[in-house]
Protein backbone atom coordinates (compact mmCIF):
# COMPACT_ATOMS: atom_id res chain seq x y z
CA UNK A 1 0.00 0.00 0.00
CA UNK A 2 1.09 3.40 -1.30
CA UNK A 3 0.30 6.54 0.74
CA UNK A 4 -0.59 9.63 -1.46
CA UNK A 5 -0.66 13.12 -0.04
CA UNK A 6 -2.73 16.92 -0.91
CA UNK A 7 -0.98 19.72 -1.06
CA UNK A 8 -1.33 20.59 2.27
CA UNK A 9 -0.63 16.93 3.61
CA UNK A 10 2.80 17.12 1.74
CA UNK A 11 3.62 20.65 2.96
CA UNK A 12 2.47 19.82 6.48
CA UNK A 13 4.99 16.61 6.37
CA UNK A 14 7.67 18.77 4.99
CA UNK A 15 7.47 21.32 8.55
CA UNK A 16 7.34 18.84 10.49
CA UNK A 17 10.36 17.14 9.31
CA UNK A 18 12.38 20.43 9.33
CA UNK A 19 10.86 22.37 12.14
CA UNK A 20 9.80 19.59 14.51
CA UNK A 21 12.50 16.48 14.07
CA UNK A 22 15.22 19.17 13.07
CA UNK A 23 15.92 18.11 9.42
CA UNK A 24 17.47 21.40 7.54
CA UNK A 25 15.64 22.01 4.70
CA UNK A 26 18.99 22.69 2.05
CA UNK A 27 19.83 18.87 3.17
CA UNK A 28 16.23 17.41 1.94
CA UNK A 29 16.53 20.05 -1.17
CA UNK A 30 20.24 18.80 -1.67
CA UNK A 31 19.09 14.97 -1.59
CA UNK A 32 16.19 15.84 -3.94
CA UNK A 33 18.20 17.70 -6.32
CA UNK A 34 20.50 13.74 -6.01
CA UNK A 35 17.59 12.35 -6.75
CA UNK A 36 16.63 14.31 -9.78
CA UNK A 37 20.33 14.14 -10.83
CA UNK A 38 19.77 10.48 -11.36
CA UNK A 39 16.94 9.99 -13.46
CA UNK A 40 18.33 12.66 -16.02
CA UNK A 41 21.95 11.36 -15.99
CA UNK A 42 20.12 7.66 -16.39
CA UNK A 43 18.17 9.41 -19.52
CA UNK A 44 20.68 11.65 -21.27
CA UNK A 45 24.11 11.79 -22.12
CA UNK A 46 26.74 14.42 -21.29
CA UNK A 47 26.31 15.95 -24.63
CA UNK A 48 22.68 16.83 -23.70
CA UNK A 49 21.38 20.25 -24.17
CA UNK A 50 19.51 20.56 -20.96
CA UNK A 51 17.67 23.72 -19.80
CA UNK A 52 16.34 24.06 -16.43
CA UNK A 53 13.54 27.11 -15.92
CA UNK A 54 13.22 28.25 -12.12
CA UNK A 55 11.14 30.26 -10.16
CA UNK A 56 12.41 31.91 -6.61
CA UNK A 57 10.48 29.38 -4.43
CA UNK A 58 11.71 26.02 -3.01
CA UNK A 59 10.68 24.16 -6.30
CA UNK A 60 12.97 26.59 -7.78
CA UNK A 61 15.96 26.20 -5.57
CA UNK A 62 15.47 22.28 -6.46
CA UNK A 63 16.00 23.04 -10.23
CA UNK A 64 19.53 25.75 -9.68
CA UNK A 65 20.65 22.29 -7.61
CA UNK A 66 20.35 19.85 -10.31
CA UNK A 67 21.88 22.36 -12.70
CA UNK A 68 24.95 22.93 -10.37
CA UNK A 69 25.32 18.79 -10.06
CA UNK A 70 24.62 18.06 -13.40
CA UNK A 71 27.65 20.53 -14.59
CA UNK A 72 29.64 19.10 -11.41
CA UNK A 73 29.09 15.77 -13.31
CA UNK A 74 30.35 16.82 -16.37
CA UNK A 75 27.67 18.02 -18.40
CA UNK A 76 28.49 20.81 -20.45
CA UNK A 77 25.83 22.23 -22.00
CA UNK A 78 23.57 22.76 -18.89
CA UNK A 79 21.26 26.37 -18.87
CA UNK A 80 19.57 28.07 -15.73
CA UNK A 81 17.16 30.21 -16.40
CA UNK A 82 15.37 32.00 -13.97
CA UNK A 83 11.53 33.55 -14.48
CA UNK A 84 11.83 36.24 -11.83
CA UNK A 85 8.10 36.50 -11.57
CA UNK A 86 8.40 36.61 -7.84
CA UNK A 87 10.09 39.77 -6.12
CA UNK A 88 10.64 37.77 -2.78
CA UNK A 89 12.93 34.37 -2.99
CA UNK A 90 12.57 31.89 -0.71
CA UNK A 91 15.43 31.51 1.81
CA UNK A 92 16.58 27.81 0.29
CA UNK A 93 16.41 29.64 -3.14
CA UNK A 94 18.71 32.58 -2.20
CA UNK A 95 21.37 29.71 -0.60
CA UNK A 96 20.93 27.71 -3.70
CA UNK A 97 21.52 30.88 -6.11
CA UNK A 98 24.47 32.59 -4.07
CA UNK A 99 26.42 29.19 -4.42
CA UNK A 100 25.87 29.55 -8.15
CA UNK A 101 27.35 33.07 -8.19
CA UNK A 102 30.17 31.95 -6.24
CA UNK A 103 30.85 28.80 -8.71
CA UNK A 104 30.71 31.84 -11.23
CA UNK A 105 27.42 29.11 -12.99
CA UNK A 106 25.15 31.79 -15.21
CA UNK A 107 21.50 32.00 -14.21
CA UNK A 108 19.47 33.67 -17.72
CA UNK A 109 16.87 35.59 -17.42
CA UNK A 110 14.81 34.18 -20.24
CA UNK A 111 14.60 30.99 -22.20
CA UNK A 112 17.82 30.61 -25.02
CA UNK A 113 16.08 30.50 -28.75
CA UNK A 114 17.76 27.75 -29.88
CA UNK A 115 16.03 24.44 -28.87
CA UNK A 116 16.94 21.80 -26.19
CA UNK A 117 16.63 17.86 -25.94
CA UNK A 118 15.63 18.48 -22.40
CA UNK A 119 13.34 21.00 -20.59
CA UNK A 120 12.80 21.20 -17.07
CA UNK A 121 10.25 23.19 -15.38
CA UNK A 122 11.22 23.80 -11.80
CA UNK A 123 8.98 27.28 -11.79
CA UNK A 124 5.70 25.99 -9.21
CA UNK A 125 6.15 23.45 -6.70
CA UNK A 126 3.48 21.52 -4.57
CA UNK A 127 2.27 24.91 -3.17
CA UNK A 128 0.37 26.59 -5.85
CA UNK A 129 -3.25 27.53 -5.40
CA UNK A 130 -3.97 30.47 -7.92
CA UNK A 131 -4.10 30.55 -11.58
CA UNK A 132 -0.60 30.98 -13.13
CA UNK A 133 -0.55 34.00 -14.94
CA UNK A 134 1.93 36.82 -16.40
CA UNK A 135 5.63 35.91 -17.10
CA UNK A 136 5.09 32.36 -15.75
CA UNK A 137 2.35 31.49 -18.00
CA UNK A 138 3.97 32.66 -21.16
CA UNK A 139 7.16 30.76 -20.16
CA UNK A 140 5.13 27.71 -19.32
CA UNK A 141 3.33 27.85 -22.83
CA UNK A 142 6.67 28.16 -24.85
CA UNK A 143 7.97 25.28 -23.21
CA UNK A 144 5.06 23.19 -23.90
CA UNK A 145 5.94 24.51 -27.75
CA UNK A 146 9.26 23.06 -27.65
CA UNK A 147 9.82 19.33 -29.15
CA UNK A 148 12.40 18.45 -26.46
CA UNK A 149 11.46 16.31 -23.63
CA UNK A 150 10.07 17.66 -20.50
CA UNK A 151 10.43 16.95 -17.17
CA UNK A 152 8.52 18.25 -14.13
CA UNK A 153 10.29 18.63 -10.77
CA UNK A 154 7.70 17.00 -8.06
CA UNK A 155 4.92 18.61 -9.57
CA UNK A 156 4.18 20.06 -13.32
CA UNK A 157 3.70 23.87 -12.78
CA UNK A 158 0.13 24.96 -13.27
CA UNK A 159 -1.06 21.39 -11.43
CA UNK A 160 -3.14 21.65 -8.25
CA UNK A 161 -1.45 18.74 -6.28
CA UNK A 162 -4.23 18.08 -4.46
CA UNK A 163 -7.15 17.80 -7.38
CA UNK A 164 -5.35 17.44 -10.32
CA UNK A 165 -6.77 20.77 -11.99
CA UNK A 166 -5.26 22.80 -13.95
CA UNK A 167 -4.48 26.18 -12.81
CA UNK A 168 -4.85 28.22 -16.24
CA UNK A 169 -2.18 26.31 -17.77
CA UNK A 170 0.20 23.72 -17.10
CA UNK A 171 3.38 22.09 -17.96
CA UNK A 172 2.96 19.15 -19.97
CA UNK A 173 5.46 16.42 -18.74
CA UNK A 174 7.01 13.54 -20.22
CA UNK A 175 8.26 12.46 -16.70
CA UNK A 176 7.26 13.71 -13.32
CA UNK A 177 10.20 13.58 -10.18
CA UNK A 178 8.68 13.85 -7.26
CA UNK A 179 9.17 13.25 -3.81
CA UNK A 180 8.56 12.04 -0.51
CA UNK A 181 5.04 10.63 -1.35
CA UNK A 182 2.99 10.53 -4.55
CA UNK A 183 0.22 13.56 -4.96
CA UNK A 184 -3.30 12.85 -5.28
CA UNK A 185 -3.04 16.17 -8.32
CA UNK A 186 -0.56 13.62 -10.36
CA UNK A 187 -2.97 10.97 -10.04
CA UNK A 188 -5.96 12.10 -10.90
CA UNK A 189 -7.61 13.87 -14.56
CA UNK A 190 -6.46 15.51 -16.06
CA UNK A 191 -3.28 16.11 -14.01
CA UNK A 192 -2.41 12.83 -14.59
CA UNK A 193 -2.29 13.37 -18.12
CA UNK A 194 -0.19 16.75 -17.69
CA UNK A 195 2.46 14.67 -15.30
CA UNK A 196 3.06 12.02 -17.43
CA UNK A 197 5.23 8.99 -15.89
CA UNK A 198 5.76 9.60 -12.11
CA UNK A 199 8.77 8.59 -10.36
CA UNK A 200 8.28 9.00 -6.53
CA UNK A 201 11.82 9.42 -4.90
CA UNK A 202 12.33 8.96 -1.01
CA UNK A 203 14.62 12.15 0.19
CA UNK A 204 14.44 11.53 3.83
CA UNK A 205 11.22 12.84 5.20
CA UNK A 206 11.22 10.52 8.52
CA UNK A 207 8.28 8.29 9.03
CA UNK A 208 7.10 9.80 12.10
CA UNK A 209 6.50 13.05 10.35
CA UNK A 210 4.30 11.14 8.16
CA UNK A 211 2.49 9.31 10.74
CA UNK A 212 1.80 12.49 12.40
CA UNK A 213 0.42 14.22 9.32
CA UNK A 214 -1.45 11.31 7.88
CA UNK A 215 -2.15 11.10 4.28
CA UNK A 216 -6.04 11.29 2.63
CA UNK A 217 -5.48 8.87 0.04
CA UNK A 218 -3.67 5.03 -0.63
CA UNK A 219 -2.87 3.32 -3.94
CA UNK A 220 -2.36 -0.18 -4.05
CA UNK A 221 0.71 -2.54 -5.77
CA UNK A 222 1.38 -6.20 -6.48
CA UNK A 223 2.37 -6.33 -2.95
CA UNK A 224 -1.04 -5.72 -1.72
CA UNK A 225 -2.55 -8.87 -3.66
CA UNK A 226 -1.36 -10.60 -0.10
CA UNK A 227 -4.66 -9.48 1.15
CA UNK A 228 -6.24 -11.43 -1.15
CA UNK A 229 -8.81 -14.42 1.01
CA UNK A 230 -6.43 -17.04 1.57
CA UNK A 231 -7.16 -20.60 0.12
CA UNK A 232 -6.73 -23.63 2.51
CA UNK A 233 -5.77 -26.90 1.36
CA UNK A 234 -8.49 -28.85 3.49
CA UNK A 235 -11.67 -27.22 1.65
CA UNK A 236 -14.28 -27.57 -0.49
CA UNK A 237 -16.82 -25.02 -2.95
CA UNK A 238 -18.48 -24.80 0.54
CA UNK A 239 -15.81 -22.89 1.78
CA UNK A 240 -15.70 -20.08 -0.64
CA UNK A 241 -19.21 -18.37 -0.93
CA UNK A 242 -21.91 -18.50 -2.75
CA UNK A 243 -22.56 -15.53 -5.00
CA UNK A 244 -26.21 -15.09 -5.92
CA UNK A 245 -26.29 -12.64 -9.26
CA UNK A 246 -28.95 -11.04 -10.42
CA UNK A 247 -28.52 -9.94 -13.44
CA UNK A 248 -29.30 -9.86 -17.42
CA UNK A 249 -32.64 -9.22 -19.30
CA UNK A 250 -34.28 -10.04 -22.61
CA UNK A 251 -31.32 -9.78 -25.29
CA UNK A 252 -29.22 -8.71 -22.44
CA UNK A 253 -27.55 -11.76 -21.70
CA UNK A 254 -24.17 -10.91 -21.40
CA UNK A 255 -24.10 -8.82 -18.42
CA UNK A 256 -24.89 -12.10 -16.34
CA UNK A 257 -22.25 -14.11 -18.85
CA UNK A 258 -19.89 -12.01 -17.28
CA UNK A 259 -20.00 -11.22 -13.90
CA UNK A 260 -20.55 -14.95 -13.45
CA UNK A 261 -17.52 -16.08 -15.02
CA UNK A 262 -15.70 -13.12 -12.89
CA UNK A 263 -16.97 -14.31 -9.71
CA UNK A 264 -15.56 -17.85 -10.46
CA UNK A 265 -12.31 -16.60 -11.69
CA UNK A 266 -12.02 -14.31 -8.80
CA UNK A 267 -12.30 -17.69 -6.57
CA UNK A 268 -16.35 -17.79 -5.57
CA UNK A 269 -17.00 -21.41 -4.30
CA UNK A 270 -20.63 -21.35 -5.90
CA UNK A 271 -22.86 -18.80 -8.53
CA UNK A 272 -26.38 -18.69 -9.22
CA UNK A 273 -27.49 -16.41 -11.61
CA UNK A 274 -31.26 -15.48 -11.03
CA UNK A 275 -32.37 -14.11 -14.85
CA UNK A 276 -35.11 -13.85 -17.10
CA UNK A 277 -36.42 -17.48 -18.39
CA UNK A 278 -35.24 -15.93 -22.07
CA UNK A 279 -31.65 -15.89 -20.92
CA UNK A 280 -31.73 -20.10 -19.60
CA UNK A 281 -30.15 -21.58 -23.38
CA UNK A 282 -27.11 -18.56 -23.84
CA UNK A 283 -26.22 -18.70 -19.94
CA UNK A 284 -26.13 -22.78 -19.76
CA UNK A 285 -23.70 -22.97 -22.55
CA UNK A 286 -21.91 -19.67 -21.87
CA UNK A 287 -20.97 -20.23 -18.27
CA UNK A 288 -22.01 -24.30 -17.40
CA UNK A 289 -20.62 -24.20 -14.34
CA UNK A 290 -23.43 -21.85 -12.84
CA UNK A 291 -26.61 -22.70 -11.17
CA UNK A 292 -28.89 -21.01 -13.08
CA UNK A 293 -32.92 -19.89 -11.60
CA UNK A 294 -35.17 -18.00 -14.09
CA UNK A 295 -38.14 -15.97 -13.62
CA UNK A 296 -41.69 -15.80 -16.16
CA UNK A 297 -43.07 -12.55 -17.07
CA UNK A 298 -45.82 -14.79 -19.08
CA UNK A 299 -47.16 -18.27 -19.10
CA UNK A 300 -47.90 -20.74 -21.48
CA UNK A 301 -50.75 -19.64 -23.30
CA UNK A 302 -49.33 -16.09 -23.86
CA UNK A 303 -50.61 -14.18 -20.61
CA UNK A 304 -48.40 -11.50 -19.60
CA UNK A 305 -48.64 -10.91 -15.83
CA UNK A 306 -46.21 -9.05 -13.24
CA UNK A 307 -42.97 -10.99 -11.95
CA UNK A 308 -44.85 -10.57 -8.06
CA UNK A 309 -48.30 -12.11 -9.60
CA UNK A 310 -46.32 -14.95 -9.94
CA UNK A 311 -45.98 -17.43 -6.91
CA UNK A 312 -43.58 -19.76 -8.25
CA UNK A 313 -41.60 -16.15 -9.07
CA UNK A 314 -42.52 -14.91 -5.39
CA UNK A 315 -41.20 -18.58 -4.05
CA UNK A 316 -38.09 -18.88 -6.02
CA UNK A 317 -36.74 -15.31 -4.78
CA UNK A 318 -37.06 -15.87 -1.44
CA UNK A 319 -34.90 -19.22 -1.73
CA UNK A 320 -32.72 -17.70 -3.81
CA UNK A 321 -31.95 -14.80 -1.16
CA UNK A 322 -31.48 -17.30 1.77
CA UNK A 323 -29.13 -19.30 -0.39
CA UNK A 324 -26.55 -16.73 -1.15
CA UNK A 325 -23.85 -15.46 0.91
CA UNK A 326 -23.37 -12.68 -1.06
CA UNK A 327 -25.78 -11.12 -3.84
CA UNK A 328 -25.00 -8.66 -7.02
CA UNK A 329 -28.03 -7.20 -8.59
CA UNK A 330 -27.78 -4.77 -11.67
CA UNK A 331 -26.00 -5.73 -14.50
CA UNK A 332 -28.53 -5.91 -17.70
CA UNK A 333 -31.06 -5.97 -15.37
CA UNK A 334 -33.28 -3.22 -17.11
CA UNK A 335 -34.99 -0.76 -15.41
CA UNK A 336 -38.62 -0.91 -14.25
CA UNK A 337 -41.11 -2.98 -12.17
CA UNK A 338 -39.45 -5.96 -12.23
CA UNK A 339 -35.70 -4.72 -11.22
CA UNK A 340 -37.81 -2.23 -8.94
CA UNK A 341 -39.52 -5.12 -7.05
CA UNK A 342 -35.98 -7.16 -6.76
CA UNK A 343 -33.91 -4.49 -5.60
CA UNK A 344 -37.09 -3.37 -2.87
CA UNK A 345 -37.19 -7.41 -1.76
CA UNK A 346 -33.81 -7.47 -1.83
CA UNK A 347 -33.53 -4.67 0.93
CA UNK A 348 -36.54 -6.12 3.28
CA UNK A 349 -35.15 -10.18 3.11
CA UNK A 350 -31.41 -9.91 2.82
CA UNK A 351 -29.60 -10.35 5.46
CA UNK A 352 -25.96 -10.55 3.49
CA UNK A 353 -23.62 -8.33 1.54
CA UNK A 354 -25.34 -6.62 -1.79
CA UNK A 355 -23.37 -5.12 -4.51
CA UNK A 356 -25.21 -2.72 -6.39
CA UNK A 357 -24.36 -2.00 -9.96
CA UNK A 358 -25.58 -0.46 -12.90
CA UNK A 359 -29.46 -0.98 -13.85
CA UNK A 360 -29.57 -1.70 -9.96
CA UNK A 361 -28.31 1.95 -9.01
CA UNK A 362 -30.41 3.46 -11.78
CA UNK A 363 -33.21 1.73 -10.13
CA UNK A 364 -31.97 3.04 -6.84
CA UNK A 365 -31.92 6.31 -7.64
CA UNK A 366 -35.48 6.52 -9.02
CA UNK A 367 -36.91 4.73 -5.92
CA UNK A 368 -35.48 7.26 -3.66
CA UNK A 369 -36.45 9.97 -6.04
CA UNK A 370 -40.08 8.46 -5.47
CA UNK A 371 -39.59 7.89 -1.59
CA UNK A 372 -41.95 10.33 -0.34
CA UNK A 373 -42.46 8.31 2.89
CA UNK A 374 -38.42 7.57 3.53
CA UNK A 375 -39.32 3.78 3.13
CA UNK A 376 -36.39 3.40 0.66
CA UNK A 377 -34.14 5.85 2.85
CA UNK A 378 -34.87 3.36 6.29
CA UNK A 379 -34.22 0.25 4.21
CA UNK A 380 -31.01 1.58 3.18
CA UNK A 381 -29.89 2.69 6.54
CA UNK A 382 -30.96 -0.41 8.15
CA UNK A 383 -29.34 -2.73 6.15
CA UNK A 384 -26.58 -4.41 8.78
CA UNK A 385 -25.04 -6.26 6.22
CA UNK A 386 -23.64 -3.84 4.41
CA UNK A 387 -23.46 -2.38 0.51
CA UNK A 388 -21.22 -1.72 -2.03
CA UNK A 389 -22.33 0.86 -4.92
CA UNK A 390 -20.81 1.10 -7.96
CA UNK A 391 -21.79 3.93 -9.98
CA UNK A 392 -20.08 5.46 -12.95
CA UNK A 393 -20.17 9.08 -13.67
CA UNK A 394 -23.75 8.73 -15.33
CA UNK A 395 -25.32 6.49 -12.62
CA UNK A 396 -23.37 8.44 -9.78
CA UNK A 397 -25.19 11.59 -11.12
CA UNK A 398 -28.52 9.81 -10.81
CA UNK A 399 -27.90 9.18 -7.51
CA UNK A 400 -26.47 12.32 -6.55
CA UNK A 401 -28.51 15.64 -8.69
CA UNK A 402 -25.15 16.75 -9.73
CA UNK A 403 -23.79 16.98 -12.82
CA UNK A 404 -21.05 14.64 -14.39
CA UNK A 405 -19.00 17.59 -15.03
CA UNK A 406 -19.26 18.48 -11.30
CA UNK A 407 -18.23 14.74 -10.20
CA UNK A 408 -15.38 14.57 -12.48
CA UNK A 409 -14.10 18.04 -10.43
CA UNK A 410 -14.46 16.41 -7.66
CA UNK A 411 -14.16 12.68 -7.58
CA UNK A 412 -13.17 11.96 -4.21
CA UNK A 413 -15.81 14.48 -2.39
CA UNK A 414 -18.56 13.27 -4.38
CA UNK A 415 -17.69 9.53 -3.66
CA UNK A 416 -17.15 10.16 0.31
CA UNK A 417 -20.67 12.13 0.20
CA UNK A 418 -22.88 9.42 0.27
CA UNK A 419 -20.04 6.78 1.55
CA UNK A 420 -20.79 5.56 5.10
CA UNK A 421 -19.78 2.81 7.45
CA UNK A 422 -22.31 0.63 5.94
CA UNK A 423 -22.38 1.74 2.54
CA UNK A 424 -19.04 1.42 0.27
CA UNK A 425 -18.91 3.72 -2.74
CA UNK A 426 -16.83 2.36 -5.92
CA UNK A 427 -16.91 5.79 -8.04
CA UNK A 428 -15.68 4.77 -11.85
CA UNK A 429 -13.82 6.52 -14.06
CA UNK A 430 -10.21 6.26 -15.53
CA UNK A 431 -9.38 6.70 -11.88
CA UNK A 432 -11.70 5.13 -9.92
CA UNK A 433 -12.52 5.75 -6.36
CA UNK A 434 -13.23 3.78 -3.56
CA UNK A 435 -14.69 5.12 0.02
CA UNK A 436 -16.39 4.08 3.25
CA UNK A 437 -16.77 8.05 3.77
CA UNK A 438 -13.23 7.90 6.31
CA UNK A 439 -9.98 8.61 5.14
CA UNK A 440 -7.73 7.06 3.68
CA UNK A 441 -9.68 6.96 0.32
CA UNK A 442 -8.30 4.38 -2.16
CA UNK A 443 -7.67 5.54 -5.61
CA UNK A 444 -7.12 2.64 -8.31
CA UNK A 445 -3.69 3.37 -10.49
CA UNK A 446 -3.66 -0.24 -12.65
CA UNK A 447 -6.35 -0.61 -15.64
CA UNK A 448 -6.04 1.19 -19.07
CA UNK A 449 -8.38 3.03 -21.59
CA UNK A 450 -8.91 -0.30 -23.50
CA UNK A 451 -11.06 -1.28 -20.48
CA UNK A 452 -13.17 1.20 -21.71
CA UNK A 453 -15.97 -1.10 -23.45
CA UNK A 454 -19.42 -2.06 -22.68
CA UNK A 455 -19.35 -4.84 -20.13
CA UNK A 456 -15.96 -4.01 -18.47
CA UNK A 457 -18.47 -2.92 -15.04
CA UNK A 458 -20.80 -6.23 -15.15
CA UNK A 459 -16.65 -7.95 -14.72
CA UNK A 460 -16.20 -5.54 -12.12
CA UNK A 461 -19.02 -6.36 -10.15
CA UNK A 462 -18.39 -10.42 -10.61
CA UNK A 463 -14.82 -10.04 -9.03
CA UNK A 464 -15.89 -7.96 -5.84
CA UNK A 465 -18.63 -10.40 -5.30
CA UNK A 466 -16.49 -13.33 -6.13
CA UNK A 467 -14.11 -11.52 -3.63
CA UNK A 468 -16.54 -10.72 -1.12
CA UNK A 469 -17.81 -14.10 -0.94
CA UNK A 470 -14.37 -15.60 0.27
CA UNK A 471 -13.72 -13.11 2.94
CA UNK A 472 -14.46 -13.63 6.60
CA UNK A 473 -16.75 -10.96 8.20
CA UNK A 474 -14.95 -8.05 9.74
CA UNK A 475 -15.15 -4.85 9.67
CA UNK A 476 -13.38 -3.66 6.22
CA UNK A 477 -14.56 -7.03 4.82
CA UNK A 478 -16.81 -4.59 2.33
CA UNK A 479 -13.96 -2.25 1.61
CA UNK A 480 -11.64 -4.68 1.62
CA UNK A 481 -13.60 -6.32 -1.47
CA UNK A 482 -13.93 -3.47 -3.08
CA UNK A 483 -10.28 -2.14 -3.15
CA UNK A 484 -8.98 -5.84 -4.21
CA UNK A 485 -11.68 -5.97 -6.91
CA UNK A 486 -11.14 -2.78 -8.56
CA UNK A 487 -7.19 -3.21 -8.51
CA UNK A 488 -7.71 -6.72 -9.85
CA UNK A 489 -10.08 -5.76 -12.19
CA UNK A 490 -7.56 -3.11 -13.65
CA UNK A 491 -4.63 -5.93 -13.68
CA UNK A 492 -6.33 -8.15 -15.92
CA UNK A 493 -6.84 -5.10 -17.96
CA UNK A 494 -3.20 -4.21 -17.79
CA UNK A 495 -2.81 -8.20 -18.73
CA UNK A 496 -4.85 -8.28 -21.63
CA UNK A 497 -3.39 -5.37 -23.49
CA UNK A 498 -0.24 -6.81 -23.42
CA UNK A 499 -1.55 -9.70 -25.57
CA UNK A 500 -4.51 -7.95 -27.14
CA UNK A 501 -3.61 -4.13 -27.81
CA UNK A 502 -5.94 -1.28 -25.68
CA UNK A 503 -8.25 -1.64 -28.98
CA UNK A 504 -8.66 -5.25 -28.98
CA UNK A 505 -9.63 -5.71 -25.24
CA UNK A 506 -13.52 -6.88 -25.38
CA UNK A 507 -15.14 -7.26 -21.45
CA UNK A 508 -15.53 -10.94 -22.76
CA UNK A 509 -11.78 -11.23 -22.31
CA UNK A 510 -11.32 -9.92 -18.75
CA UNK A 511 -12.40 -12.77 -16.77
CA UNK A 512 -10.11 -15.52 -18.28
CA UNK A 513 -6.78 -12.86 -17.51
CA UNK A 514 -7.72 -12.93 -13.95
CA UNK A 515 -5.90 -15.74 -13.73
CA UNK A 516 -2.87 -14.75 -14.60
CA UNK A 517 -2.72 -11.58 -11.95
CA UNK A 518 -4.98 -13.59 -8.81
CA UNK A 519 -2.39 -15.99 -7.24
Amino acid sequence: MRRVASRKEMQRIDAVSIEEIGIPGLVLMEKAAMAMEEEVCSRFGKDARIVIVAEKGNNGGDGLALGRLLIARGYGKVTLVEVGGIPKASESYRVQRQILDRLEIPVLDSLPAEEADVYVDAIFGVGLTRDVAGIQREVIEEMNRRSGYKIALDVPSGLDASSGRILGVGFRADLTITVGLNKIGLLLYPGAEYAGQVLVKDIGFPEKAVEQVGTSAVTYDPEDLSLLPQRNAWSNKGTYGKVLLIAGSKNMAGAAVFGAQAAYRSGAGLVRILTCEENREILQNQVPEAILTTYRIGDSEGRVHHFEDDRRNREMLKEAIRWASVIGIGPGLGTGRIAEHLLRKLLKLARVPLVIDADGINTLAALVAEDRDGEISRLLADYEAGIILTPHLKEMSRLTGQTVGEIQENLIATAESIANERHVVVLKDARTIVSDGTKPVYINVSGNHGMATGGSGDVLTGIICGLLAQMPEGDIRLLEAARLGVYCHGLAGDAAAKDLGFRGIMAGDLPAYLSRVIP
